[in-house]
């Protein structure tokens, strides 16, 4: 058995033992020594004997669900306390797999310390969330904190048990070894393996020692090692002393000159517990001078007041030095989030940042990043600042602090990698809770408190030192001195008090002899503490008037609560406008920005346009200012005037008017009807007006006045009276009297607009009717200011009170029913379209007058039928569409010329009264096809025309086109007679499109093959053939000529292709052949400023053929010609080249379809004189001839213009 494997079992041995005793079994240790094999059978026995006696205990028991610990727990507990409330919080947590700080190891059953650690919170966590309905939903929490609070410590407390009748207490069994008193102090069970100390290396540790506590705590204030070995003091840059977890506690030493070192803050080793510690040594930046000396530390006292038990020295494991491996390395900057700058920061200033650090990774390996260590060296207390954590890539990390506040360590698990070259922000963060005129700086001590690691081989990474020599707090890594890195620090200031003007109380009418009337208002910001002011001192301004006439003012918060007052104006002087108001309450204003307004009621001496203006100046009028938690004197700022928006003193008045709309119109009888709107203008006004009633004129021009019934008032949608109140009227007048049911309030300073709607009877027609409002003397309106109580009216020549816009309002007349006509809408033009295509046909447009109309029925006819069918439509069908959406179709039947819709749905198309709806007519192209059909040839121009004939004036449902009235509900004919008809659309089987293409230069010269034109032609829906392309040359030269005119065709569109299918070098007329069929001899042309027009025929040899392009492809061409003599002639020379189009399709007589006799390109079409571009759509064969009845011009091919695609111009540089 290996060394290893025996300290195992004997491990082992002594836990079984322990676990035998502590329930209730006996086992007598054998006092000689034994061997691995005697030690083997009587763990056998053990493991026996305690599964006897846990079935006993579990009998017993009954099972119960308690924790098994007896124990109160009174106080709360979190991250970074100790004692014994720790161990029995642990013990409790341990009692239970689901909350178990861990399942062996440290923190493990049995292995519980006093200390309250990370492990610890985080079983704390699962606790809490276990029990979240009787721990965290009563608080409002859905999520663990880790905190032990009252909540958490009442579960607890119900879950503790005392001894149970018939059941023995468990003993409690010191640790074998512990001793009778004091320590005891050995090396631990476990050593660092041997390896290479690299130069740079931090925290390699060299020896572990066990502590066992005795029957009482016991502290350690420090250990003291001694380098041993054959090494150098100076290949360590310190020695540090690290806790079970990797904390290291306290600083680095370095050695003295008898070789030791007293390393490591105070730390307790609880009574009965194991503690284990390691000594690491931090190496030099150069070890070349002690390559291959080997080290060790060995512990050689221990400093504490009790007794210590052990065989000193113990000495762990030695290290190889080593300066040739290269381990990881970092660069270290100041962390973006940094704040800059030493900043005065108030209480109660959240999540600030107080310092980042940015770690590079450098190329040698990744670099695990796993504690940093901040040291707060500024005189604020750990009390004075809260919520501190550290922060890495957007996760927030706790901090243990030490017992004297000013070391912060977060550790970050398993770690976080930098690859190589990449970077992190580690950043710590908190908030300012009190500290008035101390600082807060968290520096990082020394380089080995950033603690991290390389991935490749393990090692601690020592982070460079930095170049700052000289500075404090400012914010740099320091070269030789500590703080390594010196932070900006914080200094905490007292509270602050910032007022400003409240711009939302507003410049506004402020009534007379009115409580509560705004005088002013100021928004007040309170930073870092509450703030009470003894005294507050405003300044009036009073226009017109006196400022003691302004009485009861108070202070009023957001909230609508007096935090001042009420107080009265006192005047700077008799009779005085200027004064002031001061208010001598103690009023405390919350952190925050809150806005408060200054209220008071001016006396019955004010009058209309009198002003009212309020202003402070917080630096001096604003005094005893006392910060609540520093009790610190606070100066209010700003020093200077802070002056209120101006008040215009306003008597209650308002103005009546009737609009001018609705407008005056004929409107279908049946329902309710919009006769008036009414304006009630309050906007000078420094009351809000009430009114009971009003008195609107009434005019009666045709018919009764009986026939309006049931007339009320509307605030938008919202009747302001009802049942009794509505007016039904008997005769003409000018104040008929409306009441309204809980009376019409118009705030001051808004302006509200009131709808009189009556209903009218479907009986009468051609009545007309109007309502407005006369004038004051001939009906006096009344009403009340809501806070004065004054009365007003309209007696006072509209000077005052009430004023009164008389107006007759608008004629309105009543019909049957509506109408509506119908005209075309910017219906697209004439257009080539092919077989499949889905096309809009018709847009007509729809106008309603008198109401609104539901279109019913819409009739249509074919127009030019000597050259359309309804063959051209598949299915013979048309189909309607309003705003994108199908309302209906209608069919050609038995191959006819009239078409009538189906009838449309409720609603379908409607088109409201006095507007305007589009409809669009679409229907898809029948095929070509000289066997199947149902078109046998192209050419067809097609046009659907909407049939405005198509009605029955007595019956119009019985008709074509009709609608309904919306209103009155009858049908309605068409008030358009006659067609509306567009221009159609041509049909082809295929078609093509052109586009003009840049050509290789402009610049005129001398050239055997100079390039004039460049064009595209692609074909659409199915092959097409070209048969005649033709350019007009215009020229201003003297000497320059031209000749040999080619064509030349290419399949790509770098011109670097040549389309060989048709010729070897892609020539499209042979010999350069032009102006004519057949075998022309080459022509030359002497172009002095002449016009000349070059027609291309697609030849091979000596015969005129067809140029195809295929379905879907594109061609692309260039035009050239030899041009002479540019340079002999004297001045710019210059010749401008284009690509003709045709005005107009070929007249083709009688013979208006293209597969009829006159369609041959050899015959008429090239005869034309519109026979500048033409080519076929190849409509019934896969070949085509010149001969064949399919050929066309290019009037409006797409692309080409119907006079010439855009010209080119070609000029001489001499």
């Amino acid at each position: 058995m290996s060394k290893y494997k025996f300290t195992k079992a004997i491990a082992g041995f002594v836990g079984l033992a322990t676990a035998v005793v502590m329930m209730g079994g006996a086992y007598v240790l054998p006092v000689s020594a034994a061997t691995v094999e005697e030690l083997t059978v009587q763990i056998n026995q053990l493991l026996g004997l305690i599964a006897q006696l846990q079935a006993q205990l579990a009998t017993v028991q009954g099972g119960g669900a308690g924790t098994g610990v007896s124990h109160t727990f009174s106080v709360n507990l979190s991250l970074g306390d100790s004692g014994n409330d720790v161990m029995m919080l642990q013990k409790v947590l341990n009692s239970d797999s689901a909350t178990q700080l861990a399942s062996s190891g440290v923190g493990s059953p049995g292995n519980e310390s006093q200390y309250f650690g990370p492990i610890t919170k985080a079983a704390v966590i699962k606790f809490q969330d276990k029990y979240a309905s009787e721990v965290l939903f009563p608080l409002g929490l859905s999520k663990g904190t880790g905190y032990v609070g009252a909540s958490t410590r009442a579960k607890l407390n119900s879950m503790s048990s005392a001894p149970v009748a018939g059941v023995p207490t468990v003993p409690t069994v010191p640790v074998v070894g512990a001793p009778a008193t004091g320590v005891n102090i050995s090396l631990a069970a476990s050593q660092p393996s041997a390896t290479l100390a690299p130069q740079n290396a931090t925290r390699l540790p060299f020896t572990n020692i066990t502590f066992i506590g005795g029957p009482t705590d016991t502290t350690i204030n420090g250990i003291t090692i001694e380098r041993t070995g054959l090494a150098n003091d100076a290949a360590f840059s310190g020695i540090i002393l690290l806790d079970s977890v990797g904390t290291q506690l306290g600083i680095a030493k370095t050695l003295n000159s008898n070789h030791q070192a007293t390393i490591g803050d105070p730390f307790v080793v609880p009574a009965g517990q194991a503690v284990t510690m390691t000594i690491a040594g931090n190496m030099a930046a150069d070890l070349s001078s002690y390559t291959g000396q080997i080290a060790s530390l060995s512990v050689v006292g221990v400093n504490t007041s009790a007794t210590v038990s052990g065989s000193l020295p113990l000495t762990g494991t030695s290290h190889t030095l080593n300066s040739s491996l290269s381990i990881g390395t970092v660069t270290m900057n100041v962390g973006a989030t940094d704040p800059g700058a030493s900043n005065t920061k108030e209480i109660g200033t959240d999540g600030y940042t107080f310092s980042s650090v940015k770690v590079t990774a450098g190329s040698n390996e990744k670099v695990r990043i796993k504690s940093i260590r901040w040291n707060q060296s500024g005189s604020a207390t750990k009390d004075d600042i809260a919520n501190i954590k550290t922060h890495i890539n957007g996760s927030s990390y706790d901090v243990v602090v030490s017992s004297d506040g000013k070391y912060y360590t977060s550790h970050f698990g398993d770690g976080i990698v930098i690859d190589k070259g990449s970077s992190i922000d580690i950043s710590i963060k908190g908030d300012i809770v009190s500290g008035s005129s101390r600082t807060v700086d968290f520096d990082v001590y020394k380089r080995t408190d950033l603690y991290m690691t390389g991935e490749t081989f393990g090692y601690g990474i020592n982070p460079p030192n930095g170049t700052d020599t000289s500075g404090t707090d400012d914010g740099a890594f320091h070269q030789n001195t500590n703080p390594w890195y010196d932070a900006y620090q914080a200094t905490v200031s007292s509270g602050s008090l910032t007022v400003e003007n409240a711009t939302t109380v507003g410049a506004q009418n402020i009534a007379i002899n009115t409580a509560n009337q705004p005088i002013g208002g100021v928004n007040v910001e309170v930073k870092g503490e509450s703030v009470s002011v003894a005294q507050i001192i405003f300044n009036l301004m009073a226009t017109g008037d006196e400022a003691e006439n302004i009485t009861n003012i108070t202070l009023v918060d957001g909230n609508g609560t007096i935090v001042a007052g009420p107080v009265d104006g006192a005047s700077g002087a008799t009779n005085s406008a200027w004064g002031t108001v001061t208010f001598t309450d103690t009023v405390t204003f919350p952190v925050g920005k809150g806005t408060y307004t200054l209220k008071g009621k001016l006396g019955t001496a004010f009058v209309s346009n009198d002003t009212v203006q309020a202003s402070t100046t917080p630096g001096s009028q604003w005094t005893t200012v006392t910060g609540q938690s520093t009790g610190d004197s606070i100066t209010p700022t700003p020093s200077s005037a802070i002056t209120g928006s101006t008040m215009t003193v306003k008597a209650p008045t308002i103005t009546m008017s009737v609009l001018s709309t609705p407008l005056a119109q004929t409107i279908v009888a049946g329902g309710s009807v919009n006769f008036s709107k009414y304006q009630f203008d309050a906007s000078q006004s420094g009351d809000d007006i009430r009114f009971n009633t009003v008195k609107l004129a009434y005019e009666t021009f045709a018919g009764t006045p009986t026939n309006l019934t049931n007339c009320g008032l509307y605030d938008g949608a919202t009747a302001l009276m009802s049942g009794s109140n509505l007016v039904n009227p008997t005769a003409s007048g000018s104040s008929t009297t409306f009441t309204f049911d809980s009376g019409l309030v118009v705030s001051k300073g808004t302006v509200k607009t009131l709808n009189l709607n009556c209903n009218t009877s479907a009986t009468t027609t051609t009545d007309k009717f109007r309502w407005g409002i006369a004038a004051h003397a001939s009906a006096a309106q009344t009403a009340t200011g809501v806070q004065s109580g004054q009365s007003i009216d309209s007696s006072t020549a509209n000077t005052s009170g009430i004023i009164v816009n008389a107006g007759v309002g608008q004629l309105i007349t009543t019909a049957t029913g509506g109408s509506y006509t119908v005209t075309d809408d910017s219906t697209p033009g004439y257009r080539i379209v092919s077989p499949g295509d889905s096309v809009e046909l018709l847009k007509l447009k729809f106008t309603a007058s008198n109401e609104d109309i539901d279109i019913r029925r819409v009739a249509f006819e074919l127009s030019n039928t000597a050259s359309n069918t309804p063959l051209d439509l598949v299915g013979n069908q048309i189909t309607l569409w309003n705003s994108g959406v199908q309302v209906g179709t209608a069919t050609f039947v038995n191959d006819g010329d009239f078409a009538t819709s189906t009838i449309f749905a409720d609603g379908a198309f409607r088109v409201p009264r006095g507007e305007s709806k589009t409809m669009t007519v679409k229907g898809t192209i029948a095929s070509i096809s000289g066997t199947v059909g149902p078109l046998t040839a192209s050419g067809d121009l097609f046009i659907v025309s909407y049939d405005g004939d198509d009605n029955n004036s007595a019956s119009p449902v019985a008709g074509g086109n009709y609608g309904t009235g919306v209103s009155g509900g009858t049908a309605i004919n068409t008030g358009t007679t006659g067609n509306v008809t567009p221009q159609g659309v041509r049909i082809f089987n295929a078609y093509p499109t052109l586009a003009k293409l840049a050509v290789p230069s402009t610049q005129l010269q001398t050239s055997s093959d100079y390039a004039f034109y460049r064009f595209s032609v692609t074909a659409n829906n199915d092959d097409i053939a070209l048969g005649k392309v033709s350019f007009l040359f215009s020229s201003s030269t003297v000497s320059a000529t031209t000749s040999a005119y080619a064509l030349y065709a290419y399949t790509d569109s770098s011109f670097s292709n040549p389309d060989t299918s048709f010729s070897s070098d892609g020539l499209v007329n042979a010999n350069k052949y032009f102006n004519g069929f057949g075998s022309n001899s080459p022509q030359t042309s002497t172009l002095a400023r002449a016009v000349k027009l070059v027609e291309i025929y697609p030849d091979k040899s000596s015969a005129t053929t067809t140029y195809k392009i295929g379905s879907g492809l594109t061609r692309y061409f260039e035009l050239r010609a030899n041009v002479q003599t540019v340079e002999t002639g004297s001045g710019t020379e210059s010749i401008v080249v284009q690509l003709e189009g045709d005005a107009a399709y070929p007249s083709l007589a009688a013979n208006v379809l293209m597969n009829q006799a006159g369609t041959n390109l050899d015959t008429l079409i090239d005869a034309d004189t519109n026979d500048d571009f033409i080519w076929s759509p190849i409509s019934t064969t896969s070949s085509v001839l010149i001969t064949d009845y399919d050929w066309t011009n290019g009037y409006l091919v797409p692309g080409l213009p119907t006079t010439n695609m855009t010209s080119v111009t070609h000029t001489s540089i001499n």
